[in-house]
């Protein structure tokens, strides 16, 4: 009888202790920062050339570092000689297909690619759901991505398209950066 009235003795302080711990003690990482709207640590700056078949390339990231990607209202793309445009979304609703150099995201479409800046080796992202180091859409308003590399890394930006040497316009790229605390 005594082991017991010392057990609960001991268990409601501690069960009091839990009790007044606020809510606002959680701690928030950079992805909740990011997919919560909150004001990032760095903004980065690119502007993809359609004329230019490599894409762009964006700053440094360090390992942990979460992004998210938009553009501006002014981002058009020329995709042919004959003058058809495409927004950074390209053709929602569509996939492009085998031959392309995403076959699973939308044609047309702003994507990226993390590597490494030591090998060039292609680097994950990670959306919180799929963590690959294929193609990621970007579009005109991306998804928080968390970068998985081990040691630094760039962004490179491109246009889901396979003859991207007839393209031309261009995409203005914002990307906002949550650093780990």
């Amino acid at each position: 009888m005594v082991g017991a009235a010392a057990a609960l003795a001991l268990a409601l302080p501690l069960a009091a202790g839990f009790a007044t711990v606020p809510a606002s003690a959680t701690v928030r990482t950079p992805f909740d920062h990011c997919d919560g709207g909150d004001a990032p640590d760095r903004v980065l700056r690119a502007t993809l050339d359609g004329e230019d078949p490599r894409g762009v390339s964006v700053a440094t990231l360090v390992p942990g570092d979460v992004f998210s990607a938009r553009t501006d209202n002014f981002s058009i793309l020329r995709i042919d000689w004959w003058g058809t445009t495409k927004d950074p979304d390209g053709d929602e609703g569509r996939i492009a297909g085998p031959g392309w150099p995403a076959p699973t995201l939308a044609p047309y479409m702003l994507m990226v690619k993390a590597f490494s800046r030591v090998t060039n080796r292609p680097i994950r992202l990670d959306d919180g759901e799929v963590s690959t180091t294929a193609w990621r859409p970007v579009g005109s308003n991306s998804p928080c991505y968390i970068y998985r590399g081990s040691a630094s890394g760039r962004l490179r930006f491109q246009v889901n398209d396979p003859k991207r040497d007839d393209n031309g316009g261009q995409e203005n790229i914002t990307v906002l950066v949550f650093r780990r605390p």
